[in-house]
């Protein structure tokens, strides 16, 4: 079904590339956490929120389903804007 589409080479490297800043960012956002750095989190969810955001799009234009629980990641970091 989206093995046309899937088969992009620059277009699979792109989405790795994307995929590898979201880990990025759930890492530091992970440390944050451990190290009780609360005033950083903000701005690391926010990050967070960004890369998967990028992600997800990048996988709407290639024709790829985004998987229910980065759906449900994005919408709850979505909901945590604003928040301390």
């Amino acid at each position: 079904m989206y093995a046309g589409r899937r088969s992009d080479p620059g277009r699979h490297e792109h989405l790795s590339m994307l995929l590898e800043a979201v880990h990025a960012a759930r890492r530091r956002l992970e440390d944050a956490r451990h190290d009780k750095r609360l005033a950083e989190q903000q701005v690391l969810r926010q990050s967070l929120l960004d890369a998967l955001d990028a992600y997800a799009e990048a996988l709407a234009a290639a024709g790829v389903p985004l998987p229910p629980r980065m759906r449900a990641e994005i919408d709850l970091y979505r909901g945590l804007r604003g928040r301390g």
